[in-house]
């Protein structure tokens, strides 16, 4: 715990997402479980930002780009963050995806 607290850049953070992607692809439960937490967390940001910026329309119906990019979401091998992500953010909204 004090090692995040050292420094908890982005970057130093995200450099352990391919150590938990490994664990969590060997049957390791808390790597899973940390996996799954960010994917819903970021999912909800994802929501957050397209229901603020009204891009579902008023009914929240009408479709809208989404382009997702970044090392966490290429740090897999079975395990796909994006398309976890994908998965959560497609229950409330239609969407375009660019990746």
């Amino acid at each position: 715990m004090w090692w995040t607290y050292a420094d908890p850049s982005w970057a130093r953070i995200a450099a352990l997402v391919p150590v938990v992607v490994s664990c969590a692809e060997a049957g390791d439960e808390v790597a899973n479980k940390i996996l799954l937490d960010s994917v819903q967390e970021l999912a909800l940001s994802v929501k957050a930002v397209v229901k603020r910026l009204g891009l579902c329309g008023e009914e929240g119906k009408n479709s809208f780009p989404l382009v997702m990019v970044g090392g966490v979401l290429e740090a897999n091998k079975s395990w796909d963050i994006g398309k976890e992500v994908i998965k959560y953010i497609s229950k409330e909204f239609a969407w375009s995806s660019f990746n």
